[in-house]
């Protein structure tokens, strides 16, 4: 691939995400549509973004013109190459937009220390955790939740339009099925809780990886990580626990902190202590109380939204 072909890739990878929001008027798609007839490698690079969409059932509806449809499929063997530059949709609409923006675009937001539960227009549940936002689109042939930020647990029914959860990092596909999404900067992670998913990481989407009920994995970008069995503390937050099993103090902190306003910060020395127990997270004062109260720590205030764990005695 030479680099025409590589800017002619990014550039209709940029237009696909912009026309994709929801958030274009008539005049930016006036001006894909000249952007288009501009030159034969811009068409050509449009057809094989939409042949990867096409291929994972992502295609959100006709935004393009008629000439688009009748694409080669022998093509489909370039889709490598869209891996190789990082072009690899769906997710192109995670790097249009800034990570304020999207939260503030997503149809269903839940605040920080917040759980939020709603159901959806085909019938599923979605209960988003702590400052946690996704956005929902569903039409005759799938339905499409992209997780914007933070968690999610989603009750799908069974039907034959395939379910698809959209993270920056990847895609979960299911027919139906209850299972926890989580995304961060890093990576994300899928937990099944009843049924089968499918998993593939962003720049391999068409290696798709059974993950049955029972079992969880983390992936990033370019790789799955290796499939483990979830445990009591897997989906403790749709019930609103922190649940710590024999943990290093620094990650429950860590997490803690996702659930309140301000600063928590841990004295380094304090981070490999562990400590196993059920937290609240709907009252992290009380949860910092009990770790106070159980292990060798001491909490300190400067205010309300500044607290700092040292050793105690310190």
């Amino acid at each position: 691939m030479n680099e025409a072909q590589r800017a002619a890739l990014k550039a209709a990878s940029g237009w696909y995400a912009r026309l994709c929001s929801g958030a274009s008027d008539a005049s930016e798609q006036q001006a894909w549509q000249h952007w288009y007839d501009a030159d034969e490698q811009h068409r050509q690079a449009w057809q094989q973004v939409e042949m990867l969409r096409e291929q994972m059932g992502l295609l959100p509806g006709p935004i393009a013109s008629s000439t688009l449809r009748g694409v080669d499929h022998g093509r489909r063997r370039l889709l490598g190459s869209l891996a190789v530059v990082g072009l690899a949709l769906p997710l192109g609409w995670f790097a249009w937009h800034s990570d304020t923006r999207r939260y503030w675009l997503a149809d269903y937001r839940s605040d920080v220390g917040e759980r939020r539960q709603w159901q959806l227009s085909d019938g599923s549940q979605l209960m988003l955790g702590t400052a946690s936002a996704a956005q929902w689109h569903t039409d005759g042939q799938r339905r499409l939740l992209r997780l914007v930020s933070g968690e999610a647990m989603i009750d799908s029914p069974n039907e034959t339009r395939p379910l698809l959860v959209e993270t920056r990092h990847g895609l979960v596909r299911c027919q139906g099925a209850r299972f926890c999404v989580r995304s961060d900067e890093q990576s994300s992670q899928v937990a099944v809780l009843e049924q089968r998913v499918e998993v593939a990481p962003l720049h391999d989407l068409q290696a798709m990886q059974p993950l049955a009920a029972g079992q969880q994995l983390r992936f990033d970008v370019e790789r799955l990580g290796p499939q483990r069995p979830n445990d009591a503390a897997t989906a403790a937050w749709t019930q609103g626990s922190l649940i710590a099993l024999d943990q290093p103090l620094g990650e429950v902190i860590a997490e803690l902190a996702r659930y309140r306003h301000g600063v928590l910060r841990l004295d380094p020395a304090l981070a490999g202590l562990k400590v196993s127990g059920s937290f609240p997270l709907a009252d992290t004062d009380r949860a910092l109380a009990a770790l106070e109260h159980s292990f060798p720590l001491r909490v300190v205030r400067r205010s309300d939204y500044w607290l700092t764990l040292v050793p105690r005695g310190v």
